[in-house]
């Protein structure tokens, strides 16, 4: 489940993490493989350069389903799947997530 993304202004990042839903539960499964327990909600912190491609993806490290496979997962197939609307120049996107097993 995709939560209310903080986005800059006029910058609507929402349809391209929805579009890579199933991308980002095949990151959850992969993870789930090595922390069967993973569930929760993480936000990620997303930073877009101004073409629209992702610079990288973190996450807070207290959320309850951090796992640092995950977010690196999650990190490499939005810099080589997400292709956002140009921002404008950079932006930094907060996207929550929530996994259910």
């Amino acid at each position: 489940m995709v939560g209310d993304i903080n986005a800059p202004k006029g910058f609507d990042p929402k349809p391209v993490i929805v579009a890579l839903k199933p991308k980002l539960i095949d990151c959850y499964n992969q993870a789930r493989a090595t922390n069967p327990s993973l569930h929760g909600k993480i936000t990620l912190r997303i930073t877009v350069n101004e073409a629209g491609k992702t610079n990288g993806v973190d996450a807070d490290q207290t959320n309850p389903a951090y796992d640092d496979n995950l977010v690196s997962c999650i990190d490499a197939m939005m810099k080589a799947s997400a292709k956002f609307p140009k921002p404008g120049g950079m932006a930094t996107v907060s996207a929550p997530l929530v996994f259910r097993p």
